[in-house]
């Protein structure tokens, strides 16, 4: 009996230091998820605000940060947007204020030139057709014009979309990369997306 204890011993040992760890860890995972779950309450509960330093009637306003419709509104466009130098070409196009134009006053023309300029900037080597893509130049696996578009509008159809606008740009898109088109054609072929696919419409 002695003998089968001593043979056992290591295994039981070993089982119940496994059972141990097992319920501790699930006690912590538990408190965890309870503590995150709390925490996250209390800061959806909270009002954060920040203060704007600019803008006409705005010194001193607080703006709540929660993504609420009317807080997104009353952003200053030159916050919401990371890239200082498209909002300063949008605003410049559309003639807004860069210090004091708020979202309310972007227009969904203005956003599509925004998103044309940003395609330009940070995509502008990839090619315009998937079949004529070169990974190295891809963007987070978003290596052509047409993947960015068909992922953005969850359709299949941004071939289509491409070959025909650029038939109407005199462009053959085979061989064609983002930056030979001008910011306003890119916007055209966003929109022309934005029209064919199922997208919500505003």
């Amino acid at each position: 009996m002695n003998g089968k204890w001593k043979k056992y011993r290591v295994l039981l040992i070993a089982t119940g230091m496994a059972i141990s760890m097992t319920a501790g860890l699930a006690v912590g995972i538990g408190w965890s998820r309870s503590h995150t779950a709390k925490m996250v309450t209390q800061a959806a509960d909270k009002e954060f605000t920040v203060t704007q330093e600019k803008g006409e009637g705005t010194e001193g306003e607080s703006v709540p940060l929660y993504f609420s419709v009317d807080a997104q509104q009353k952003m200053f466009y030159k916050d919401a947007v990371a890239d200082e130098e498209i909002v300063k070409e949008v605003c410049a196009k559309f003639g807004l204020d860069f210090d004091t134009a708020r979202m309310k006053d972007v227009t969904r023309e203005m956003r599509d030139y925004e998103e044309a300029l940003w395609l330009r900037k940070n995509m502008g080597k990839c090619a315009l057709l998937d079949e004529e893509s070169d990974e190295k130049d891809a963007v987070h696996e978003i290596s052509s014009l047409e993947i960015y578009i068909c992922e953005i509008y969850a359709f299949g159809e941004g071939k289509d979309v491409i070959e025909r606008m650029c038939k109407e740009f005199g462009i053959d898109p085979r061989g064609a990369v983002i930056s030979d088109l001008t910011p306003d054609q890119l916007a055209r072929i966003g929109e022309e997306a934005y029209a064919t696919s199922d997208h919500p419409k505003e």
